[in-house]
């Protein structure tokens, strides 16, 4: 009887226990299954689940999409991902083809209540349960500080960097490579930039990067955000024996790899852990189905490949290794400049441009928008007088170099390629181009091929001189300047005179909280790429009143008590914290 009654209870447990399993169904948008660093990515995440599924509870079933390349790819996605939504699965995971293109679905998701979890890239305008990239800006970083270290500390480099300014994680890369340089003091001076994000593309470059620099010896270092071009650039000038110059690079394509081993003009490539993207992704997937934790955001490490590490790198399909694992350390509230009964002695001169809803210029000396209210709540909080001037766009870096001013507020494309410069503190928003389209209108996807076929007016969408180039045909488009621009071109497309508005995605939004206009959709877009607005210093007083640090603080706390958010409500905007590095 007690053998029986044990097997009666065991049968019993394992009934109640498979009864209560739950299983999942998920929904995976995958990116392209013929790219093998996202091959890998894919592998990554299949593998956690199935080692989940394995321990015999809970089960995550999975219904697999595949976009495809280009433009079709990106189209493919928008029609995929609007199919999910109507089947309202328990998760939606994606690896998004686009940043801006799937912006509407992500609202939608929000909506419904369908948890997100992107990785690789991230999507605009809505909330992500969890999201996961490599640490571009570390990368870039670990590539400055090799290239800084293969010359004389007092020579001038001369650079030639490849780039792709449409993706904000090949900005970053651009960033890490060229701050690393500034803070180890090194000159550089930035010949040419090209566009080069494939192989076609980067073919193309480097046929006219021999036609700009014949000679050798004219440049010191070629760097490519990525290995898509970067191998072709290398296959080009190879073949041409412009082994005078060095290259930087980032992706870990074993083709590169193989490269640095062999001595063949690459020295580093920053290598993503491709695996380990999906990994984590399927980590924080399971962890929310099943009531765990789940961090908003994780940055995967890179690891720098050389001809002296390149025997330990485990490959795109390999685990971190524990010396790349980073603590989070906390970060404390620096200490004022000067003593608590002096503080009010110190002024800080910040130089900027207005442009409402960022800094709003309402009469002399009286300001407004977001980013007066953030220094504004600053200075209160750290007893320092705050001084803004305004200054035009063009003449902000002047004023910050003859020391008119102790920082500049500016669009991170004004001031990328210098060396004399520090950009510190964190982020104070983003800004991209937005289209306002006629009502009815069901496209999700605004780029050039669409922008050909539409009657178009547009203003400034915030990009310089270092920003990517719009390309809009000038028969079917119209540039309007001067004053009340946004709400001028808010009712073009209100009378249907065009079927398109382009302008600052931030300046459009807060013009239309000022004069509602509910039947027209406003989107975000990738055709200028996202630029971030950064606070420069010098390199002598990049830390003048402790001003960064404030600033770093003030985020933190204020991020995690809605404070920003408050603040950021006030003029129809949402927080940018998915740039943040």
């Amino acid at each position: 009887m007690n053998a029986l009654a044990f097997f009666i209870f065991i049968s019993l447990f394992t009934f109640s226990h498979l009864s209560s399993a739950k299983s999942f169904e998920v929904s995976v948008l995958y990116w392209s299954m013929k790219i093998e660093g996202q091959v890998a990515m894919r592998k990554g995440f299949e593998e956690e689940i199935s080692l989940f599924n394995k321990k015999g509870g809970d089960k995550v079933v999975l219904t697999p999409y595949v976009a495809g390349e280009g433009r079709k790819g990106i189209t493919n996605q928008v029609h995929q991902v609007g199919e999910v939504l109507k089947a309202k699965p328990a998760a939606i995971v994606i690896q998004p083809t686009d940043n801006s293109a799937l912006a509407r679905a992500l609202e939608e998701a929000n909506q419904l209540k369908i948890p997100v979890f992107a990785y690789d890239q991230y999507i605009v305008n809505g909330d992500m349960t969890f999201f996961t990239t490599s640490d571009n800006y570390g990368g870039g970083r670990d590539n400055g500080d090799y290239i800084h270290g293969l010359f004389d500390k007092n020579k001038e480099l001369r650079l030639v960097i490849f780039e792709y300014p449409k993706v904000s994680s090949t900005i970053d890369r651009v960033d890490g490579f060229l701050d690393a340089l500034r803070d180890q003091g090194r000159k550089f001076k930035v010949l040419k930039r090209y566009e080069a994000v494939d192989p076609a593309s980067g073919e193309e470059a480097a046929r006219q990067f021999l036609k700009d620099f014949p000679q050798k010896g004219s440049v010191d270092v070629i760097f490519t955000v990525n290995d898509g071009g970067g191998l072709s650039i290398v296959k080009t000038l190879h073949e041409k024996k412009r082994t005078d110059v060095i290259h930087a690079t980032f992706d870990g394509d074993p083709l590169s790899v193989e490269n640095i081993k062999q001595g063949k003009i690459t020295v580093i490539d920053s290598a993503q852990f491709c695996a380990e993207l999906g990994r984590e992704t399927a980590r924080a997937l399971i962890a929310y189905l099943t009531k765990g934790e789940v961090l908003e955001k994780k940055l995967i490490p890179t690891y720098p490949v050389t001809a002296k590490t390149l025997a330990n790198y485990p490959g795109w399909m390999g685990r971190v290794p524990a010396f790349l694992q980073k603590n989070e350390v906390k970060k404390t509230s620096p200490s004022p400049r000067v003593s608590p009964n002096q503080r009010n002695l110190l002024t800080i001169k910040i130089g900027v441009a207005p442009l409402c809803p960022y800094l709003c210029e309402q009469g002399p000396g009286v300001w407004g928008g977001y980013i007066y209210n953030i220094l504004k709540e600053v200075a209160s909080e750290r007893g320092f007088n705050l001084d803004l001037e305004s200054i035009p766009n063009t003449r902000l870096l002047s004023a910050l170099q003859t020391r008119r001013v102790n920082y500049i507020i500016v669009p991170a494309d004004l001031v990328r390629y210098e060396d004399q410069i520090r950009i510190v503190g964190p982020k104070l928003g983003v800004n991209y181009t937005g289209a306002i389209l006629t009502p009815g209108s069901k496209e999700s996807l605004i780029d050039e091929d669409l922008l050909r076929t539409k009657k178009v007016v547009f203003a400034d969408m915030g990009t310089h001189s270092g920003g990517p180039h719009l390309e809009i045909p000038a028969a079917r488009s119209l540039k309007v300047t001067g004053a009340d621009v946004a709400d001028r071109m808010i009712k073009m497309i209100g009378d249907r005179r065009v079927d398109v508005a382009l302008g600052d995605y931030n300046v459009l939004r807060y013009s239309l909280v000022k004069k509602p206009r509910a039947e027209l959709q406003l989107l975000p877009t990738s055709l200028t790429g996202f630029n971030s607005l950064v606070l420069v210093g010098t390199p002598r007083e990049s830390h003048f009143g402790y001003l960064p640090e404030n600033l770093d603080t003030w985020f933190t706390r204020a991020r995690a008590d809605g404070s920003l958010e408050k603040i950021l409500n006030k003029y129809n905007l949402k927080d940018w914290k998915v740039f943040d590095r």
